[in-house]
């Protein structure tokens, strides 16, 4: 009655144990399969809308790259062209004789800047922008003296003498770039200008001739901005020193080279993020061919603005799954366990253990249950005969065990008799009988070990040391090396496993050696195990072969074939023995080695294991 109660406090109800690891595991699920449902449909949403910002810059960067193209294939066609270059070509003896070739020259230029850098994207809001095509002759063309005397950026012909202390130009005549493109406010109307530069060289004998300026208005790229606007975020046009050439946010010609992410670009493309006015941007950018930069800065805001929604639809998703997941759990468990219950109170009742009565029948109408219910009732029955089957046996082996230990020598009595022996030699004057009886004394009682299964390493490695030190006394060849950390000697092994070992190797190993015999034996940790080794300079023998045999060895035969040594505690003994006392990833091994026999003993590494 005392431990039915006992079982009823300590332990939970069948439901409770039940409903518990059941809702765990549905919990479990339920929110693993909303969190990477979440987690997909985020990532989805922020792929998306960082693909659209990508886009969005990559339209802009392939059509301001088309203009300014165009703009280069102006000058090519001008640098190029056989009519433009007999007219610069030629030599005039008197300046009216250059007029005609003048205004023809002018004329071509003037056709060639009515050409729409603008491809109008089907948009017919915007007109059409020309741009400006101009030459700034070199001293020594036929031309030159017709020429204006200043430059103005608009189509024209115009002298190179106030160009020489332009950067641009002063980049063009050292030979640093072949092309130079830079903006600036140009006009009457201060209009911001993109424009573009390269030197104009005689296609017959190479001399300079002077410069191709080509420039157009900021305006002819602002629909391309228009036709790919950012939801959130805007494009930055900018020149090789970071001013804006042109940008939704910033004026033309700024400067931005501070900005936070200026810096950190670095490369032809890129993706960063960087903090803006408070607010984490990510930066994309793309380099142009002429060495401009095209930046799409998006808050990163932006690409997470749906992230809270989703969690939340998520979040209440997996609620009213867990609300009708509890539902039916509740349902299911009850059905199950309530029968199950009502056995176990049937069981617990005294008439019942006590095999005074048998178990009450009863009909639950689940099928698995009422065929528990009748099995358990045979059983009960069939567990009341061997109980008491059992009980005869025990009697029976008790009496047998008592028998043995009258049978068994008394340790006492052997003691005190080697003792008589010894001081008898001791007496007489013979040293070495004492010693060898006090070896022997040694091996009987470390060797018995008051029947206890395990002993320390330090009084195993005296038992062994007893026994090798009479057969030192048997044979003058033998030597012995013990070498045992002391932090392992307090450790705990199986009793008697270093002296067949020991014995195995004298007996075999040294059987046709008459002189060099030596025996090593040490301790060492492995992990968490303890390895004791033996090891000789005998014959040797087959390391695989011994360790295939100590696994296919059966587990009745524990004296086996290993061990001829016939002392009863062979090689098969003690690795028996080791493996029912510490399971089987323990017992001997024999190592490979270059000369005689290695067996080492693996054990657990028992430190603090008290011996009664």
């Amino acid at each position: 009655m005392l431990i039915r109660k006992r079982m009823r406090s300590g332990s939970s109800s069948l439901l409770s144990k039940l409903s518990l690891p059941i809702f765990v595991l549905i919990v479990t699920f339920i929110a693993l399969f909303a969190t990477a449902a979440s987690y997909i449909l985020i990532r989805v949403q922020n792929d998306h809308t960082h693909k659209m910002a990508e886009q969005s810059m990559k339209f802009v960067y392939r059509n301001v790259w088309y203009q300014f193209d165009t703009m280069n294939n102006v000058a090519a066609f001008v640098s190029t062209n056989q009519s433009i270059e007999s007219l610069l070509e030629n030599n005039y003896e008197e300046s009216f004789e250059a007029v005609g070739d003048f205004f023809a020259l002018q004329s071509n230029l003037q056709n060639l800047s009515l050409l729409s850098l603008l491809n109008d994207f089907g948009s017919r809001r915007d007109a059409q922008q020309s741009y400006v095509v101009s030459l700034a002759l070199d001293p020594g063309v036929g031309l030159y003296e017709m020429a204006t005397d200043h430059f103005y950026p608009v189509t024209g012909i115009f002298k190179s003498g106030d160009l020489q202390s332009e950067p641009w130009y002063r980049s063009l005549g050292e030979g640093e770039q072949r092309t130079v493109w830079w903006g600036q406010k140009s006009g009457q109307a201060n209009a911001a200008m993109i424009y573009s530069a390269r030197k104009k060289s005689s296609i017959k004998d190479g001399r300079s001739i002077g410069t191709i300026i080509i420039g157009a208005d900021t305006g002819s790229i602002k629909s391309v901005f228009d036709n790919a606007p950012l939801e959130k975020g805007y494009h930055l046009l900018l020149d090789e020193s970071d001013r804006v050439i042109f940008s939704e946010r910033y004026d033309f010609l700024e400067n931005v080279s501070g900005l936070p992410y200026m810096q950190a670009l670095t490369g032809a493309s890129g993706s960063l993020v960087a903090k803006v006015d408070g607010e984490k941007d990510r930066v994309m950018f793309e380099t142009l061919e002429n060495g401009w930069k095209l930046l799409t800065v998006v808050p990163e805001s932006h690409f997470s603005r749906y992230t809270i929604a989703i969690s939340a639809i998520g979040a209440a998703t997996a609620a009213a799954a867990l609300l009708v997941a509890g539902f039916w759990l509740r349902r299911i468990v009850v059905r199950v366990t309530v029968p199950i219950t009502r056995l176990v109170s049937a069981v617990q009742r005294p008439e019942v253990v006590e095999f005074k009565e048998p178990l009450p029948n009863q009909n639950s109408g689940i099928y698995e249950v009422d065929e528990l219910h009748q099995k358990f009732a045979s059983m009960l029955v069939t567990i009341h005969g061997l109980i008491e089957k059992s009980f005869v046996e025990e009697m029976e082996r008790r009496q047998l065990q008592l028998e043995l230990l009258h049978a068994q020598i008394n340790p006492h009595f052997l003691y005190n008799t080697l003792d008589l022996i010894n001081c008898r030699a001791i007496m007489a004057g013979d040293v070495e009988a004492s010693q060898i009886v006090r070896s022997l004394a040694n091996v009987f009682r470390y060797g018995l070990n008051r029947g206890q299964a395990w002993i320390t390493v330090e009084h195993e490695i005296r038992q062994v040391e007893a026994y090798l030190h009479i057969q030192q006394m048997m044979m003058d060849n033998l030597q012995v090396a013990v070498n045992v950390p002391d932090e392992l000697l307090s450790a705990t092994i199986v009793h008697l496993c270093l002296q067949p070992l020991a014995e195995n190797a004298i007996i075999h190993g040294f059987a046709d050696q008459p002189a060099d015999c030596r025996i090593a034996i040490s301790a060492r940790l492995e992990g968490k195990a303890l390895v004791l080794r033996v090891e000789d300079n005998g014959k040797g023998c087959d390391a695989q072969r011994m360790n295939h045999a100590l696994l296919e060895q059966p587990a009745g035969d524990a004296g086996g074939k290993l061990s001829e040594s016939g002392t009863g505690y062979g090689t098969m003994n003690v690795h028996r023995r080791i493996q029912l006392h510490c399971g089987k990833p323990f017992g001997l091994r024999y190592v490979e080695v270059n000369e005689g026999t290695c067996v080492e003993a693996v054990m657990p590494f028992r430190p603090d294991l008290v011996l009664q």
